[in-house]
C-alpha cells in the first residue's frame, strides 16, 4: 500500500488549487493514500472492497498525518468536494473517499518491454520507444473543458463503467469518446448524455456506442437549420368586399 509512487502533473498549478494550501495538502494526501488496484480492507469486523482511487478515511487520522487541524481538514475536504475532485461516502463506522478521475490522474504510460529490448543494439534509434506513448491526461482534460457541466461527463463515464463486469473502463476508451464527441456541439452532447442517464440505458448494458448513437440523433440541439421563407399565400377576394372586387377587376 505504501510502496510505489503517484503521478503529480505540472498542470495542477494552472488549476489554482495549489494556492489553497490546506486543500492542496489534503489533495496530495488523498492521492498518496488511495489504492491503485482493487483491494480488500478490514474495518472492525467488516470487510470493505476498495476500488482504484479509494481509501478508508478518518478525519482525526488525516489531521495527524497531514499536520492540519480537524477543522482545517473538514474545510479542505468540503473544498475538494465542491471542486468535484473527490467524493466521500460515510457510514456510522467509517468513510470512503473516492478520487474522481483517478485513472486520468494516474494513467499508466506504456512501459518499454525490457525482454524484447534486451536484444537491441546500442545503435537502435531512440525514436522507437516514442511510438508507444499513450496520450497524456492533459489531452483528456482539454477535451473535457468544452462542456459547461463537467460533473455530467463524470456521471456519464461512471455509467459507462457500470456496463463492464469489472466496473471499470480504461481511460483510453474515455479519451476516445471525448474525441468522437468533438464532432458535435457541446449542448448536443450533453443533451444526449442526459437522455442516456435519465433512461438508465447503462443498466440495460448499453455502453458508449449506444450513447454515441443517441448524441448523433439529437434534434434541435445541434447546428440550427436555416428556416425557409413561407410561400406567399393567395389573396382571397370576397363579393361582400367592394374594395377587393375593385382590385380584382383592375388587375384583370
Amino acid at each position: 500500500m505504501r510502496k510505489g509512487y503517484v503521478r503529480l502533473y505540472r498542470k495542477s498549478i494552472d488549476s489554482g488549487l495549489i494556492r489553497n494550501h490546506n486543500a492542496w495538502i489534503l489533495f496530495t494526501y488523498c492521492l498518496l493514500k488511495a489504492t491503485h488496484k482493487k483491494y480488500k480492507a478490514v474495518v472492525g469486523k467488516q470487510e470493505v472492497v476498495l476500488l482504484p482511487g479509494q481509501f478508508i478515511f478518518g478525519r482525526r487520522v488525516a489531521a495527524e498525518e497531514t499536520g492540519l487541524s480537524e477543522q482545517q481538514t473538514r474545510t479542505a475536504l468540503e473544498t475538494l468536494k465542491t471542486l468535484q475532485i473527490l467524493t466521500i461516502k460515510s457510514t456510522n463506522k467509517f468513510s470512503i473517499i473516492t478520487v474522481i478521475n483517478w485513472d486520468s490522474y494516474q494513467a499508466q504510460e506504456v512501459e518499454n518491454n525490457q525482454q524484447s529490448n534486451q536484444g537491441l543494439t546500442s545503435t537502435q534509434p531512440h525514436t522507437r520507444t516514442e511510438t508507444h506513448k499513450k496520450k497524456t491526461p492533459s489531452d483528456f482534460f482539454e477535451l473535457k473543458k468544452r462542456y459547461p457541466d463537467p460533473s455530467l461527463i463524470d456521471k456519464c463515464f461512471s455509467a459507462i463503467a457500470s456496463t463492464r463486469k469489472s466496473g471499470k473502463v480504461a481511460d483510453s476508451v474515455l479519451l476516445t469518446q471525448l474525441q468522437k464527441w468533438e464532432k458535435y456541439p457541446p449542448e448536443q452532447v450533453e443533451a444526449g448524455i442526459r437522455t442516456y442517464l435519465d433512461r438508465d440505458y447503462a443498466r440495460q448494458g448499453r455502453g458508449e456506442s449506444y450513447l454515441l448513437g443517441i448524441i448523433r440523433n439529437q434534434k434541435g440541439t445541434g447546428h440550427s437549420q436555416q428556416q425557409q421563407p413561407e410561400p406567399p399565400r393567395p389573396k382571397i377576394y370576397s363579393a361582400n368586399d367592394p374594395e377587393s372586387l375593385k382590385e380584382l377587376y383592375s388587375n384583370g
